[in-house]
């Protein structure tokens, strides 16, 4: 079977903690391509990717729409190269697809504590600086099944993940709660995990397990 590609997708490129009172901007507007082009003005002490002061660990500006690497940080989704989840210095061009899609409890839009960085854990409007809520990673790509130098085989690979609390048994805080494997050269095809109800368990929130 293919390796697994399991990263913690967020801890990478934008984040120190805080606790601050915030909301998560909304879109109230969308072109007719479906692009965001306007967000509800909830957060008047809190600093907004539009604004142009966020940027990433680099000290790059964040912008609106997707970037270079595949972010998209104001509709909280990646969509590129594997090898770009991590901001790398000069961008892949090459390799795995990945999409990744998180809530505002894992990384908001916004920034409220003025360190320039989105922050993390928005949960009932509070920051709680642990990524929170949920996160899916939905890979696909192909392997050499064979060892004769082709990329030969072709994968998907979608999990979900949510925090779950310490003691969890992803990374100290955070349950894998779904997993769907196909991969038809190795022969698997199908459901390699499910705990709990369908969608993302507790208010979207899973702070416990059911």
């Amino acid at each position: 079977m293919q390796k697994k590609l399991f990263i913690l997708m967020l801890t990478l490129c934008v984040l120190l903690l805080s606790t601050s009172t915030v909301q998560a901007a909304k879109p109230v507007q969308t072109d007719s391509n479906g692009n965001e082009i306007a967000w509800e003005n909830i957060n008047l002490n809190c600093a907004t990717i539009q604004d142009g002061t966020i940027t990433d660990k680099a000290g790059n500006p964040l912008v609106i729409g997707y970037d270079q690497y595949g972010y998209n940080y104001q509709a909280h989704i990646f969509n590129g190269f594997v090898g770009n989840y991590s901001r790398p210095a000069v961008p892949v061009t090459s390799g795995d697809k990945l999409v990744m899609k998180w809530s505002d409890a894992w990384l908001a839009n916004v920034d409220c504590n003025g360190d320039h960085w989105l922050d993390r854990g928005l949960v009932n409007g509070v920051v709680t600086g642990v990524s929170k809520g949920w996160e899916t990673n939905h890979f696909t790509g192909y392997y050499d099944s064979d060892n004769d130098g082709t990329l030969d085989a072709h994968y998907t690979d979608f999990v979900k993940i949510v925090y779950t609390g310490t003691g969890s048994p992803l990374w100290g805080s955070y349950t894998l709660i779904e997993e769907v494997y196909n991969d038809p050269v190795s022969g698997f095809n199908g459901l390699l995990t499910k705990i709990g109800i369908p969608g993302f368990g507790l208010n979207d929130q899973w702070t416990i397990i059911p």
